[in-house]
């Protein structure tokens, strides 16, 4: 009796075996087409993908040239004609004349105003100090 569960045991362990290399060799076949798929599919895509950061690289570095330089030169040329414009126009002493301008005003007495005048007091009120 003991003899006979021993032989069937060997049986199913055998049958198991064949089962499992059966499998596997399957899942061997499988991962062989996958690997086919990937190469006759990932190449194709590698290479348009190589080709469109070419035609990038080739747009951007003729816009570049062609469009963003000639623009910041401009931009540049009429910065530096309105830099020139506002100091040909402003004056030297910009303290003298708005002292000027102040003294011109309505209302006026006259006088020019003291470059050493206090400014007028803030109408916030002074914050307590503790002791």
């Amino acid at each position: 009796m003991l003899a006979d569960l021993r032989d069937i045991s060997i049986i199913l362990l055998a049958i198991e075996s064949i089962i499992i290399g059966i499998i596997l060799l399957l899942l061997l076949w499988q991962v062989r087409l996958l690997v086919l798929l990937l190469r006759d599919e990932i190449k194709p895509i590698l290479k348009d993908t190589q080709e469109t950061t070419r035609t990038v690289k080739s747009t951007t570095r003729f816009v570049g040239v062609r469009v963003a330089k000639p623009v910041v030169k401009t931009a540049s040329f009429f910065a530096g004609v309105r830099q020139v414009v506002r100091a040909m126009t402003e004056p030297l002493y910009p303290e003298a004349a708005a002292r000027r301008s102040r003294s011109s005003g309505a209302g006026s007495s006259g006088a020019p105003a003291s470059p050493s005048t206090p400014p007028a007091p803030s109408s916030s009120p002074a914050p307590d100090v503790e002791s």
